[in-house]
């Protein structure tokens, strides 16, 4: 009895926090730090600045969780708070441990990164209380939020080896395809959440200009995203092997356009499985260089 209450909580614990996505910015990180010098992206000091990251997503997520519980009544009903899985005042101690834990993590990795984890841990509490009155903002905040993972984990390698302009394009390249792309599936979770929103009073883009003017921006925004994937092909940085690259991050591509003609559930997954893809494919290409 006791072991199944422990598998429960933890089984809570995991969906609070979307350990899926606190698993997808623990990578961004050793990816963000990968750029800078392979002989060093798996440093203590990096591991800690990925394990930083991982926690401070997950004290985001549940942060957004306890501000969202009466829309989630409607919207997800299954998700921990709303199912009564854990309480409101047991989520908002988590979330506080959380954020204590990942800053002072990110204190120990250096300065740089303290000061990128103390910034994003105020969006984040700010997002999670006021998004939902904050029309297209509420958007851009959380593609700043998964386009810094990358910057986050760039500073968490600085120390080691002089950051050149092909680091520094490559950096910039992924950081923009990871913004555009979470642009555009925020957008879509928006539509797909229009019931509850209304009832709550929400400024959402889908309610204020409509579902399809909502879909064809989020269609835009999709498309400068693979775009961007597409730079390395022109620019050829060096050190970097571009047919490891071109196979996974063409196939992302084709997830993210196919997505587009999905219902709003679908599509996000869809998207998501692409944004997975795409970090493979920059990972691949920076390491393919250097090990094969």
């Amino acid at each position: 009895m006791k072991t199944e209450k422990i598998l429960r909580n933890i089984k809570t614990f995991m969906s609070i926090i979307r350990v899926r996505n606190c698993l997808m910015t623990f990578i961004g990180v050793i990816v963000g730090a990968s750029f800078i010098g392979y002989q060093d992206f798996l440093s203590l000091k990096v591991m800690l600045a990925a394990i930083a990251a991982f926690i401070l997503t997950g004290a985001g997520n549940v942060i957004n969780d306890y501000y969202d519980y009466e829309i989630d009544k409607i919207n997800r009903p299954d998700r921990a708070l709303p199912s009564k899985r854990i309480t409101k005042s047991d989520a908002w101690m988590l979330a506080l441990t959380m954020f204590a834990i990942g800053l002072g993590l990110s204190k120990y990795v250096n300065d740089y990164c303290l000061w990128i984890a103390i910034l994003n841990t105020a969006v984040l509490v700010a997002y999670g209380k006021y998004s939902k009155k904050m029309f297209l903002l509420s958007n851009l905040i959380v593609s700043y939020l998964v386009g810094s993972i990358f910057v986050y984990g760039a500073f968490s390698n600085t120390g080691n080896v002089p950051l050149d302009m092909d680091k520094f394009l490559l950096i910039a390249v992924i950081s923009i395809c990871a913004f555009f792309a979470t642009l555009a599936r925020e957008i879509v979770k928006d539509i797909e959440d229009m019931e509850g929103d209304r009832k709550k009073a929400s400024t959402s883009l889908p309610i204020r200009l409509g579902e399809g003017r909502a879909h064809d921006i989020a269609s835009t925004m999709l498309t400068i995203a693979v775009l961007a994937s597409l730079t390395p092909f022109l620019l050829q940085p060096k050190n970097f092997n571009m047919l490891l690259y071109g196979v996974p991050v063409i196939i992302a591509d084709g997830t993210f356009l196919t997505s587009l003609s999905k219902h709003p559930r679908q599509a996000q997954k869809m998207m998501i499985t692409g944004m997975a893809l795409a970090i493979i494919a920059f990972f691949a290409g920076e390491l393919g260089t250097n090990f094969i």
